[in-house]
């Protein structure tokens, strides 16, 4: 026997009246009541991460209610759960055709969306517009600067945090993203004074102490950079961030088992953390052992199909089974997901170095000066790049001369300075002794 249907006690006392009113009135609460339903049937699917389940039940109460703004915003959070931020991004502005002027909470979501699928101008386009409206928190300014910051306009990110800057100059997470901004800027001394100055007054603000620890990770003083990592506080010890600059700290010092076995436990802990995946991939991948750092790549950019970090680390493997023009090619796909991504660059300009094209080595050099992302030993290489081009010499001398004050007796970084030493067109002296003015007889 066929099931039978039994309406449930509550749907009859809602249609009970619909006999009693004419057929135009009845029709439209008997639609009303079917957008409701599906509308529950959608929040009860997202909130049990049934996302297929969700597109259809909300896809069902946006078509019967075409006037209406909250179907289509569940409905831009179901296809951003099933992992589709190009349909998130079409829904939501379709729902914002629907508003008049602009609707802060959905322009949030879009700069979000834009942010996942890597689209980083209109992200950093859509937040100004809300900073300019007024329309931002606090928090969200203090990302917004950070942003532009590692995009290389320090300038803008100034801007940005300007207003926070005047109304509490002395709060933590805003002088630790002005001290950021600063590195970005190439004023290393004045970052790293405020820097000390926010640790002296907050020792245990996280986000200081891995600015600080990048800070001398970058300068190659790992024995610093350890020592802030290990006064993290217990509640943040486990997060990527700390992991994951805690394993590149570990690799520099020359302990790699200590760096994948930290990578390991945040992702037992966490199986779909793709940055987790990404750097323990890239750790995999520099202990030579390629065929398992791929596997790793590929969970990871199953996870985010445009994750920049897991396609370099795909490039570093490419490199390793010496397909130097298909690693190039990942690096330059992570690029245009993340235009401002040092790893990438970083190896982008040894790969063009080693083709012989030293123009494009030095261009990407400079980006990465410009990011205030350079290593010593890139440094040295773009001052090398000068001294033979015999170009921005006087700009070579201070690079050099930077990295010469870390290590004075190193036989490269001095072979350069002579270099340009050399390349340096020397001043004529002034004449002396007396001047004879000859005059007319």
């Amino acid at each position: 026997m066929p099931p039978r249907f039994f309406p449930r006690p509550w749907t009859l006392v809602l249609l009970l009246p619909l006999a009693c009113k004419d057929p135009e009135t009845a029709a439209a609460q008997k639609q009303a009541v079917q957008v409701q339903n599906s509308l529950s049937e959608g929040r009860d699917a997202l909130t049990q991460g049934q996302y297929v389940r969700a597109i259809a039940a909300l896809r069902k109460a946006a078509n019967a209610a075409p006037e209406s703004v909250e179907p289509l915003l569940l409905l831009a959070r179901a296809h951003q759960g099933a992992g589709n931020p190009g349909a998130a991004i079409l829904t939501l502005k379709q729902a914002e055709g629907l508003l008049p002027g602009t609707d802060p909470v959905i322009q949030k979501q879009l700069a979000d969306l834009y942010l996942g699928e890597g689209q980083i101008a209109p992200a950093i386009s859509t937040l100004v517009s809300l900073r300019d409206e007024g329309k931002l928190s606090n928090e969200d300014i203090l990302s917004l600067a950070r942003l532009q910051a590692r995009q290389g306009h320090p300038d803008e990110a100034f801007t940005t945090l300007e207003r926070i800057l005047r109304e509490n100059p002395d709060d933590a997470a805003t002088k630790t993203v002005e001290a950021e901004i600063l590195l970005m800027k190439g004023e290393e001394l004045l970052a790293a004074n405020l820097m000390d100055r926010v640790l002296q007054a907050s020792p245990s603000f996280t986000p200081a102490r891995l600015l600080r620890a990048r800070y001398f990770l970058m300068s190659g003083v790992y024995d610093m950079a350890e020592a802030d990592l290990q006064a993290v506080p217990p509640e943040d010890a486990d997060t990527t961030d700390v992991v994951a600059m805690k394993a590149r700290v570990l690799m520099e010092m020359k302990r790699p088992a200590e760096a994948e076995g930290a990578l390991k436990k945040l992702v037992e802990d966490d199986a779909d953390n793709a940055e987790a995946i990404a750097w323990l991939a890239e750790i995999v991948c520099a202990q030579g052992r390629a065929s398992e750092a791929q596997q790793l790549v590929d969970r990871a950019l199953h996870l985010r199909p445009r994750f920049a970090r897991a396609l370099y680390v795909r490039g570093r493997v490419l490199e390793e089974q010496g397909d130097a023009r298909a690693a190039e090619d990942s690096y330059r796909f992570a690029l245009k997901t993340e235009p401002a991504f040092a790893p990438a660059l970083s190896r982008l300009w040894r790969l063009h170095l080693k083709a012989g094209r030293k123009p494009e080595a030095q261009e990407v050099l400079e980006r990465l000066m410009g990011l205030g992302e350079g290593t010593a030993e890139e440094k040295a290489a773009l001052a090398n790049l000068y001294a033979q081009f015999e170009t921005q010499l006087p700009r070579g001398k201070k690079l050099i001369e930077e990295v010469l004050k870390r290590e004075p007796q190193n036989p490269e970084y001095l072979r350069i300075q002579k270099a340009i030493d050399k390349a340096t067109p020397k001043k004529k002296k002034a004449p002396s002794g007396p001047v004879i003015i000859r005059g007319r007889r």
